[in-house]
């Protein structure tokens, strides 16, 4: 069972967006809290899926090895973001890829078959959880188009305006969790290039650097690199 505390801030989740209080008391209530430490393997690639999964805190990281044990990061995941619920969905069920965690984390893990069981009792919910999904799906097309189509720079900049407050104008700062190999590897561009791009935007004075902190002095300049409105 989900500790009350964290079952309190996951309600408002999308994954359970379409689901009623009774509802989520059932799925919560089949559902427990992974404790990993840095480095740790959640699932393998190819593990039978049995369960989807939200980080409460930490960061995870979705990765795939090459055959000569290079690793490859798909995506890296921080508190309130979900993965491996689209993989119930599928027939003979499997993890695409291997889940580590790149720091100490807890992950909340909801059983597949609860989740799907509480769908079929009622239309209504799946109508719900479509449109919730449908919407996510948008989005995540939005994000292959900007890290197939955009260059370098505009992929590491759209990054840093994700990372900031909806509505925020002038200053702000940002803090990068992730190292800079991961955050290479997530934008598909190899950690010298990304060095040469955070120089590129420092000496322009678009941002400033301390460590993991990256100050942006002015929010609308940053997003006039993307040619976006202010």
């Amino acid at each position: 069972m989900l500790p009350a505390d964290v079952a309190a801030v996951l309600r408002g989740h999308h994954m359970f967006a379409g689901l009623n209080a009774t509802q989520c008391e059932r799925l919560f209530g089949a559902s427990r809290i992974d404790e990993l430490g840095a480095g740790e393997t959640l699932f393998d690639r190819g593990q039978p899926a049995q369960a989807f999964f939200i980080v409460v805190d930490g960061q995870v990281n979705l990765v795939l090895f090459s055959r000569a044990g290079e690793q490859k990061i798909v995506d890296i995941l921080g508190p309130g973001q979900s993965f491996a619920e689209a993989v119930m969905f599928m027939e003979g069920p499997a993890y695409p890829v291997a889940s580590v965690a790149g720091i100490a984390s807890r992950v909340a893990r909801f059983p597949n078959r609860e989740y799907l069981a509480i769908l079929k009792e009622s239309p209504e919910t799946c109508l719900r959880m479509l449109g919730q999904l449908s919407q996510r799906l948008h989005v995540r097309v939005r994000e292959i188009e900007q890290l197939t189509l955009e260059s370098a720079t505009h992929r590491l900049v759209y990054l840093l305006v994700s990372l900031l407050p909806a509505g925020l104008d002038g200053m702000a700062t940002v803090s990068l969790h992730e190292t800079r190999q991961e955050i290479a590897s997530r934008l598909s561009m190899q950690p010298e290039t990304l060095s040469r791009i955070l120089r590129h935007l420092s000496d322009a004075a678009v941002i400033e650097i301390e460590g993991r902190e990256v100050r942006v002095p002015d929010v609308k300049r940053l997003r006039a690199v993307l040619d976006l409105p202010g």
